[in-house]
């Protein structure tokens, strides 16, 4: 019975420690595109942010991202879009 009281008591003690563990940080937009899209394609490439949603969806299942990842890398490629150029901009026209 003397020996239950410590291990108790030790118990206690530990549990906000141990609750800390699973404390979910924000997953960083640029360092998750990063960290998981650039090991096979190299550049942004500009889509509708529906097929955008689609495609990081996909990605999602065959790069084995967690849901935060996900959210965090369709962040960074609704922000880092490349800007929309007219046809006739794209010529050096109007």
């Amino acid at each position: 019975m003397k020996n239950i009281l410590p291990l108790i008591l030790a118990s206690v003690c530990a549990l906000p420690a141990l609750a800390d563990i699973h404390v979910k940080k924000p997953v960083d937009p640029d360092e998750a595109y990063k960290n998981n899209c650039m090991r096979c394609h190299s550049a942004v490439r500009q889509y509708s942010p529906r097929m955008t949603a689609t495609i990081v969806n996909h990605m999602r299942v065959r790069a084995n991202l967690t849901a935060q990842e996900t959210q965090a890398i369709l962040q960074y490629l609704t922000e880092n879009a490349p800007a929309k150029t007219t046809p006739a901009a794209a010529y050096g026209g109007r």
